[in-house]
């Protein structure tokens, strides 16, 4: 096995600590995977195994083929020696051994996220039962009270999020419902966490009488019996004689605190991450500064700096990225927010080379609305897939329903493609469908009704399917359910000539009709029959079921629960309430883009991936903001300006709890992390591409939003480098 130059060093540990800060694209599975390997080989992991924990499920699959793959290729079968696991199933495998020690009961089980978002809308809805909602609309500057009515359900959404992340971060710093209600007694009525407390007491107390705990009381008690019961901690660190750690710049504190003691014994931690790729932290616990403490403090420190996946002009974009921010940003609190932590170009010995091509493969463009960088976008990529039908392509935009924008435009067209994002398509058509046939069953003579619940059965589109729903209309719904007595006037049309649509409708005619005969059962048993009777994979039968138990749930208070207010839920794109079951469910596993589709993403979930051409959309100054003034997609806008932030003032007040110190300005320091994130996250997305990167750009004069400064300080970069490209031609 050939390795780089700078892998070599890392290849040559054999134990203590040792930081391994690495550029995207540097292979960071290949080296752990590697290194796994060679341990076990020479057997240096004696009685213990080799431990690598990851954050997610795809990576632990990736994880586990690569060392049996390595293993395989040295003659060793023997599987025994090593795990891999996320942090999660750790922290699973501590508290099964002794749930005793920390209070619980032998038989406790993991909150599923639907649970947790029922608890905690129920909690909400009590706290404002006893004077929430009164405390809420003080928040509201007096423009946007008059319009409390109209837009209250997103701002209550808003609020959920709110109101999750600082119970997440109260779990974390080991603040009880019972310590935090003593600590805010004297607090004002107007204090966020006083408020956030009598939530968190209601969410504790539910999960206790289910015998629930959520994922962060999972980390939390494992350590804290890791801590208590010595016999417990010497088990555990006597079964892993190395410990690696992956992604490490998303870890939180309490992750860090249990693989530094379950280490703490042979001392043997590897942690291996990119600082310049944490982009998780506005959103979540995690804290890049935990990476960057460790770095500092091993015994050893490893950059692998050096990478193969883009080309030479690509990785001088992602560069001078990094030395702009460094160097000359506006915001002085943001020259840090990216590490001096360069990209190096390959040797071209060997194996080791960067993809080249004939022209200057970075392109920047500004257009005049969002409507044009989408038509711009599209042309693009046809062109561009008549050119080269063999490469790969990722369009990059901020927002999930941008992702089913463009994705329902392409396949318009004939593009077909894969939605990367928190609502992806799969999601949404499964809800979609199971949407439409509650609303249907609530109106069974609603003939429109019927219209729209073909129109999402049938899994076709085309001029064909279109005069089939427009045929329907003229016809009565008990007409259409007997469709073989209509069957000659309703294909007469000489136009219809397909006759896959023909099928579809008629094997989706006989279903409709099979869930007609289900009106006598219960409405949880209605939806798992037409679970069971469509087809429907894996994941969307799962979707199906989190459905049915949120009705059979919420059944219990709302007796009369009706077919259309089930329906109008599952027909909201924008309801929280399914969104993070739907991300556990159809969470991106194994990943693999191919030539023949397109791949739709947020910025966010391209992370870990890579296109031989991207299309980067929307970098603009709401999107990617670089001075501190202005509009923040983390602030609510419709409060007044004390409260815009509520997240940042519940961190602030958890800090004053703690006894901590805190920013003199926090709603400047919090916008300048949110500044420093955004350019981390601007660096992930330039580096997805390997041959060829679209920069794209556009005003929006309504919501006057302009091109970033980002954008433009690229755009001159990118231009100047095109001359000298030129040049060096002729």
């Amino acid at each position: 096995m050939q390795f780089r130059e700078d892998q070599i060093p890392i290849m040559e540990y054999e134990g203590g600590t040792m930081a391994v800060p690495a550029v995207p694209g540097a292979g960071k599975t290949f080296i752990v995977a590697n290194l796994a390997a060679k341990i076990i080989e020479q057997k240096r992991n004696k009685l213990g195994k080799v431990l690598v924990v990851t954050y997610m499920n795809s990576a632990v699959s990736n994880f586990k083929s690569r060392i049996t793959s390595v293993l395989n290729e040295k003659g060793i079968s023997n599987s025994k020696d090593y795990e891999v696991m996320t942090i999660h199933s750790l922290a699973m495998k501590i508290l099964k051994d002794r749930p005793d020690i920390v209070g619980i009961n032998e038989e406790f089980h993991i909150l599923d996220d639907l649970k947790k978002v029922m608890y905690l809308n129920e909690g909400i809805e009590e706290w404002r039962r006893r004077g929430g909602e009164r405390i809420f609309k003080s928040f509201l500057s007096d423009r946007h009270v008059q319009k409390y009515n109209e837009k209250c359900d997103q701002w209550w959404r808003d609020f959920f999020n709110i109101a999750d992340i600082l119970i997440s971060e109260l779990k974390l710093n080991d603040i009880s419902p019972e310590m935090l209600i003593k600590q805010v007694q004297n607090f004002e009525d107007s204090s966020i966490i006083k408020n956030v407390s009598y939530i968190y007491d209601i969410y504790t107390k539910k999960l206790k009488m289910q015998g629930c705990i959520d994922y962060n009381d999972l980390l939390i008690l494992s350590y804290k019996a890791l801590t208590i019961d010595t016999k417990l901690r010497e088990k555990f660190q006597r079964k892993y004689s190395f410990i690696f750690e992956d992604e490490c710049q998303d870890s939180n504190l309490v992750q860090c605190k249990m693989l530094s003691l379950l280490s703490e014994d042979n001392n043997n931690l590897v942690r291996v991450g990119d600082l310049n790729q944490s982009i998780m932290g506005t959103f979540t616990s995690s804290d890049p500064k935990f990476f960057a403490e460790f770095c500092s403090e091993a015994d050893k420190k490893y950059v692998m700096n050096m990478a193969g996946r883009s080309s030479k002009e690509i990785i001088d974009v992602a560069n001078y990225l990094v030395k702009y921010t460094r160097n000359n940003h506006a915001e002085e609190k943001c020259r840090t927010a990216l590490e001096e932590q360069y990209i190096e170009v390959m040797s071209n010995i060997g194996e080791f080379r960067n993809p080249s091509i004939e022209d200057y493969g970075v392109y920047s463009y500004i257009l005049s609305s969002w409507d044009k960088v989408k038509e711009s976008t599209i042309k693009s990529i046809q062109n561009f897939r008549l050119k080269y039908p063999d490469k790969t392509i990722g369009i990059l935009v901020p927002y999930n329903n941008q992702v089913s924008e463009i994705s329902k435009e392409l396949r318009e067209i004939g593009i077909e493609c894969d939605e990367l994002s928190s609502t992806p398509e799969k999601r949404l058509k499964v809800t979609n469908k199971l949407g439409y046939i509650l609303s249907f069953l609530g109106e069974p003579d609603n003939i429109f009704k019927l219209r729209e619940v073909i129109n999402n059965l049938i899994d076709k589109s085309g001029k064909g399917k279109e005069i089939l729903l427009n045929n329907l209309t003229s016809y009565k719904v008990e007409e259409i359910l007997e469709y073989k007595i209509i069957r000659d006037k309703l294909y007469s049309n000489k136009e219809f000539i397909d006759n896959d649509i023909i099928n579809f409708f008629e094997k989706n005619m006989d279903s409709i009709n099979h869930i007609l005969n289900y009106q006598d059962l219960s409405m949880e048993k209605i939806i798992l029959n037409i679970g069971n009777l469509l087809d429907f994979n894996i994941e969307d039968k799962a979707m199906i079921q989190a459905v049915a138990s949120y009705v059979k749930y919420i059944q219990k208070d709302i007796s009369d629960l009706s077919f259309e207010y089930i329906s109008q839920i599952l027909l909201d794109v924008k309801s929280s309430i399914f969104k993070h079951i739907a991300d556990i469910i159809y969470e991106i596993k194994g990943y693999d883009p191919t030539p023949d589709r397109v791949a739709v993403a947020t910025c966010h979930k391209s992370k870990g991936l890579e296109w031989d051409c991207v299309f980067f959309l929307c970098i603009t100054n709401y999107n990617f903001p670089f001075s501190l003034n202005g509009k923040f997609r983390s602030e609510q806008y419709y409060f007044k300006d004390e409260f815009k932030n509520l997240t940042t003032l519940g961190k602030v007040e958890i800090q004053k709890i703690l006894g901590k110190t805190v920013y003199s300005s926090p709603f400047i320091q919090a916008k300048a992390e949110v500044v420093s994130e955004k350019v981390r996250l601007l660096y992930v997305g330039i580096t997805r591409a390997k041959e060829y990167l679209i920069l794209m750009s556009h005003k929006d004069e309504i919501k006057k939003d302009y091109p970033s400064k980002y954008f433009e300080i690229l755009r001159g970069f990118i231009e100047e480098q095109r001359e000298k490209f030129k040049s060096n031609i002729v």
